[in-house]
């Protein structure tokens, strides 16, 4: 029964160090595009983002990519924050300036904090604060028939992987227990 205490207490110690070590001062989060939860959800189009957040330099990366848009003036934004997470509607708080003016495309964009593309009285901190509660949503629109959003998707956070070594690691300490359980 010692053996297993200590072998558990190891685990966790490991598990301790893998995820203190981990510890990063970017937050990133990827969702794909569609037109899933917008006003008229009839767009084919597709895309795919990735925000990052950098919490030294306080500024936001954006990188999109997207498909068969209805036009090629796209504009977009992040809006922020819904009631509900990954559900609902809510106001723009980073608007993209300079998108790329195609029906198919990419695009990245970097705003430092204070940036005037902020808008809604939003702010760094708040707008990592409510993307780490699943409260926000990138939005790529088209004028016309897609004037209040063509293709969207929440942003979930992409876990560290200090939280795959702390998972490992218990599923780890779980089978051992297990293990000796038997014999």
């Amino acid at each position: 029964m010692k053996s297993i205490a200590r072998s558990v207490l190891a685990t966790a110690a490991l598990a301790a160090f893998v995820t203190t070590s981990a510890q990063a001062a970017t937050f990133a989060f990827s969702t794909l595009l569609s037109s899933a939860g917008e006003p008229t959800p009839t767009s084919l189009a597709t895309g795919a983002a990735l925000v990052s957040f950098d919490d030294v330099a306080n500024s936001v990366t954006v990188l999109l990519s997207w498909s068969g848009l209805a036009n090629s003036t796209p504009f977009g934004h992040i809006h922020c924050c819904t009631v509900t997470p990954a559900t609902g509607n809510a106001g723009v708080q980073l608007n993209f300036t300079g998108l790329t003016q195609l029906a198919t495309g990419s695009w990245v964009g970097v705003f430092p904090a204070g940036s005037p593309a902020y808008a809604g009285g939003a702010t760094f901190a708040s707008l990592l604060a409510n993307a780490n509660q699943g409260r926000a949503y990138v939005n790529i629109h088209t004028p016309g028939t897609y004037a209040g959003g063509e293709i969207r998707g929440f942003l979930p956070a992409i876990p560290e992987p200090g939280t795959y070594a702390l998972m490992i690691a218990g599923l780890g300490a779980v089978a051992l227990v297990a293990r000796r359980r038997k014999v």
